[in-house]
């Protein structure tokens, strides 16, 4: 990139930065920081995932994937079955939260720049668990197969016809065949529950990288969340649409803009062409992200200091990218280890720094008499 357009990103980088610092300091004052939703903003996705494959077990145990019996049996959770109201809205909210919260991870991931090189593989497999999400989330909304969401099935099948060349056949794929059939509603219901599922594959990737990821959030804050969805259900009830008339469907839906983004720009007049630009083109760019700019530090990394290093071993405890080995020592000092940096894992993050009391590793680029004036001067601007 020329570095016109570098100054403007870092610019744009920098303001979400103070942003989020801004954001953080009333959260910390709400929740206080140990139950501060922003510093778990990676975990807190699972929590809201739980709470679907709960919520998703106890609906599918009397849903009917047929045409005749789809909406009755909706119609008779929502209405006949106790809770059976609660549990519909526990699931819609919860799909919420957890994309919430995954884009939140992916901004903060975007805008503190640890999406390259070293980690390049979560960020890959985030890209891939957003777009299962999303798949997830827009079965689930045609499984209801209301009014509603038969007109949300018409749009997307013809969506995807306007794809050339392979679009009717994505389509057949999508309902089984060239029309609706109860083939339609047991393939929305297959692509509901694989899908979630082959998340716990991808999540085990996504953490594969990180030796201690940060996987479960406080149980208070968990319950805090959870009550905050109880909330959701009981202001805002989620009901059930008119019954569905396959030769005369809806004539609008209503948009859940986080898992119907294309839908909603077809329903504000956007060509299907702009749609699918908007709808290939986020995950494209997402994951050409991580190549379009040069790292600036590229091919630096941690480096022992011999004669300091007493082989106390915090700094391999505390590198979250096994960067660090323990090793026999061969030198004539009275220590009988040595830490030793792989250069290909190394993520110049400074942690090991900051773990080592006997200044025994620094950072080429930064020393750490440096770091600790920069330290403070970024406490000095978040509590100003």
């Amino acid at each position: 990139m020329s570095q016109a357009t570098t100054n403007v990103y870092a610019g744009i980088i920098a303001q979400f930065q103070r942003l989020t610092l801004f954001i953080e300091r009333i959260l910390n004052s709400t929740f206080s920081q140990k139950y501060n939703p922003f510093y778990y903003h990676g975990a807190l996705p699972n929590f809201f995932l739980w709470v679907l494959f709960i919520s998703g077990l106890l609906l599918f145990a009397y849903y009917n994937p047929t045409l005749e019996g789809a909406y009755p049996s909706l119609e008779y959770m929502t209405k006949q079955i106790p809770s059976g109201a609660l549990f519909r809205a526990l699931h819609r909210y919860a799909a919420d939260g957890m994309m919430i919260f995954v884009l939140l991870h992916f901004f903060r991931v975007w805008f503190t720049d640890r999406y390259r090189e070293y980690r390049i593989l979560p960020w890959i497999t985030g890209v891939i668990l957003i777009t299962v999400l999303y798949l997830a989330g827009l079965t689930g909304y045609m499984l209801i197969w209301d009014s509603e969401s038969v007109a949300l099935t018409y749009m997307t099948v013809n969506f995807l016809n306007s794809i050339p060349g392979i679009g009717s056949s994505l389509a057949s794929l999508l309902i089984g065949g060239d029309i609706v059939t109860d083939y339609t509603l047991t393939r929305y219901l297959f692509l509901h529950l694989g899908i979630p599922a082959s998340m716990l594959f991808l999540l085990w990737w996504h953490y594969l990288r990180i030796t201690r990821p940060v996987t479960n959030a406080p149980l208070v804050l968990n319950l805090m969340l959870f009550g905050g969805l109880l909330v959701a259900c009981g202001l805002w009830p989620v009901g059930i649409g008119e019954a569905p008339n396959l030769a005369t469907p809806s004539a609008s839906i209503e948009v859940d803009w986080l898992y119907m983004l294309p839908h909603g720009m077809l329903a504000n007049g956007a060509s299907p062409f702009l749609a699918w630009v908007v709808l290939l083109g986020i995950p494209v760019a997402m994951l050409l992200l991580p190549y379009l700019q040069k790292k600036q530090f590229r091919g630096q990394f941690a480096q022992v200091v011999n004669e300091n290093c007493t082989g106390c071993s915090l700094c391999y405890h505390d590198c979250p990218y096994e960067a660090i080995e323990m090793m026999d020592r061969d030198d004539d000092t009275r220590f009988k280890r040595i830490a030793v940096v792989d250069p290909g894992r190394c993520a110049n993050c400074g942690l090991c720094v900051g773990a080592c009391a006997f200044k025994a590793i620094e950072i080429p680029r930064m020393n750490t008499e440096r770091v600790f004036k920069e330290i403070q001067v970024a406490l000095g601007s978040a509590q100003s």
